[in-house]
């Protein structure tokens, strides 16, 4: 009796002091200390964002264009307002006609998001039309105002290098050069034959539009706000005339723009 009692306590012993130590197991296996080393790590993801340093324009082709910035990682859709990966591009391309690249640019004044509009140019070949750049709109993340905004983009720098004409129509701003170069001009005549607008584009070229972003308040053309601007082409004409007859309300017309004069450049970081 006294040696069972001595073999239950030996075994005993042996299990309480295996538990202690985590080290119970079952039958025909072998423990092994999990270890820093042995840790599931998982993998690191890849920023989406395509940032570029490429200067859009207007009427360059497609396959140009993605030449110099390469093929964009995401895509925009507006018709549902969505931002999905190349990788979701062949599971949309089909149900939606109109699809924007998307490329972000670093900018004196933020990270700007970039959405690029294709068109159909079909007059060199109705079988074979190319695809061109028709809108670059140019999306601010942070509270900017009108001038900063402007001078924060080479595209429009470059528009406006003569000068650029301001007027305030509802809740948004036409920025048109003064006196368009040669080259604008027969740039704003490609585009125009087969361009498609309700309001006349009798004096286009190529320009932006400022849009602001929503408020409970009246726009305040000079410190607004600016939600967004779009490079394509613009006529302050046509639209004053629209203002007039449709709204019956006169543009407001600012200051004229300079990019290069200290006045209206974006102010030193």
């Amino acid at each position: 009796m006294r040696t069972l009692l001595s073999f239950v306590l030996l075994v005993s012993t042996f299990l309480g002091s295996s538990i202690v130590s985590g080290q119970t197991k079952p039958a025909g296996t072998s423990y092994h200390p999990r270890s820093s080393h042995s840790r599931v790590t998982k993998p690191e993801q890849k920023d989406p964002r395509q940032i570029v340093s490429a200067k859009f324009s207007l009427w360059e082709t497609q396959q140009d264009l993605r030449k110099r910035t390469g093929d964009p990682k995401q895509f925009y859709i507006p018709q549902i307002d969505r931002l999905i990966s190349s990788d979701e591009l062949e599971k949309y391309q089909n149900s939606y006609k109109k699809i924007y690249d998307v490329y972000y640019r670093d900018t004196p004044v933020q990270l700007v998001r970039v959405l690029v509009a294709y068109g159909k140019d079909d007059s060199r070949s109705h079988l074979e039309p190319e695809t061109r750049v028709t809108h670059v709109y140019f999306i601010f993340d942070k509270s900017v105002t009108l001038r900063d905004a402007l001078g924060a983009l080479d595209e429009v720098r470059d528009l406006c290098t003569g000068g650029c004409l301001l007027n305030g129509f509802a809740g948004t701003v036409i920025a048109q050069p003064a006196t368009p170069t040669e080259k604008q001009v027969l740039l704003a005549r490609e585009m125009r034959s087969q361009w498609s607008e309700d309001i006349e584009m009798t004096d286009a070229s190529p320009g932006v539009q400022v849009f602001y972003r929503d408020s409970p308040y009246p726009v305040d053309f000079e410190h607004s706000p600016v939600e967004r601007i779009d490079l394509t082409l613009v006529s302050n004409a046509g639209q004053e005339k629209y203002s007039v007859m449709v709204r019956q309300k006169e543009p407001t017309m600012l200051k004229e723009w300079h990019p290069h004069r200290q006045s209206d450049s974006v102010p030193p970081q």
